[in-house]
């Protein structure tokens, strides 16, 4: 039975039969029945598993169901589980007052009248169902909070480096010309200043990007729009823009197949290849990489491996989470969303990303879209 919709209740009675007769009562799909013939026993049940509620007898040796709702009360983990005490016939005011003074909520009376066990149960199965829709959703309210602290954490540490470059860049440029110092001037320095400038301008509008499509992703509007494309193209098209960070690597070994024909949004296949070889440029500056491109069966295959630091086993499964940056990123600059928007972008074409890891060694990612057939 799934443990997700169902609630737990407790049922205490010294006698098996009253047992048995309470729980044929109370036993439905998403009900869970749990027994015990003391209180000893109910409160060891009690240590391990979370109740909506728990039906006491009243009149049991050694400790009675009053005595087992005062230690249940005295208990963080157990004093709100509602309790019903089941007694035989009318009880007296003053036992009664003890049983609402031990925590009582009600009262039920042997005979049973199954109407109304199965009543009085219903309010609490409702009331438990209840509170775990409200404790959902704080949970989600608090990890969306989390989401915003993050968020605006990383996003303001990120975007203030390159907005510090341009406001010194512009500084020491204003201060040159306030001089007419026009040696800072040359074409050579002015095509060096338009360059950074540029580089800046490109991490910036790299990370506003990337946030717009955390915050799409977030709300469930990032949408793909496939077309019939060749991936070789593509791959050749990216891999030229970035050349020069290639050029850097210490080997490059690249094998694409063309033509290779995939259903994909041509715009956010581009935006996965990007992100994967920006992981490579930003963890594995310097070390050999390769670059594999083939139609395997029904998907088109894309491999980038590079020969980094690698990842440790127990992070592999997180690599693809909101915020999540390696070893090393306090090196490494950017928001840790690029891998997470690349696993959103596969899901959305239904293809899929994967990654192999060694730990010195390095790191591959396999990238699969759907291709078009024959």
């Amino acid at each position: 039975m799934s443990t997700e919709n169902t609630i737990n209740i407790l049922i205490v009675d010294d006698k098996p039969e009253n047992l048995i007769s309470l729980e044929n009562i109370l036993q439905e799909e998403d009900v869970n029945i749990y027994k015990a013939q003391s209180g000893v026993e109910a409160l060891e049940l009690l240590l391990v598993h979370g109740f909506a509620l728990a039906i006491l007898d009243v009149q049991m040796p050694e400790m009675n169901g009053f005595e087992l709702a005062e230690l249940m009360r005295g208990k963080e983990k157990t004093k709100s589980i509602p309790i019903i005490f089941v007694t035989a016939g009318a009880i007296d005011a003053q036992h009664t007052f003890m049983g609402y003074d031990a925590g009582a909520v009600d009262f039920l009376y042997k005979p049973l009248d199954i109407r109304i066990v199965k009543s009085k149960v219903k309010v609490f199965k409702e009331l438990e169902k209840q509170k775990l829709i409200i404790q959902n959703q704080i949970d989600q309210l608090s990890q969306a909070l989390k989401w915003r602290d993050d968020f605006l954490s990383i996003a303001s540490h990120e975007l203030k480096t390159p907005i510090t470059s341009l406001r010194l860049q512009n500084q020491l440029a204003m201060r040159n010309y306030e001089k007419m110092d026009m040696k800072a001037f040359t074409s050579e320095k002015l095509k060096k200043i338009f360059t950074n400038s540029g580089k800046q301008l490109d991490k910036l509008t790299h990370l506003i990007d990337d946030l717009l499509d955390a915050t799409k992703i977030r709300a469930g509007t990032l949408t793909v729009e496939p077309i019939k494309a060749n991936f070789a193209t593509l791959m050749t098209e990216v891999l030229d823009r970035y050349s020069d960070q290639l050029a850097a690597m210490r080997s490059i070994k690249i094998d694409i197949q063309d033509p290779v024909m995939v259903y994909c949004d041509p715009f956010r296949a581009e935006q996965v290849v990007v992100n994967l070889l920006s992981n490579a440029f930003k963890y594995a500056p310097g070390s050999n990489l390769e670059i594999n491109l083939k139609q395997e069966g029904t998907s088109a295959i894309l491999k980038i491996k590079d020969e980094g630091p690698g990842i440790p086993k127990e992070k592999l499964l997180s690599v693809f989470e909101r915020f999540k940056r390696g070893s090393n990123s306090e090196h490494v600059s950017g928001l840790g969303l690029g891998l997470y928007i690349a696993k959103q972008i596969m899901d959305a074409h239904r293809g899929a990303i994967a990654i192999e890891s060694n730990l010195g060694k390095g790191t591959m990612f396999i990238v699969s879209f759907p291709a078009v057939s024959e």
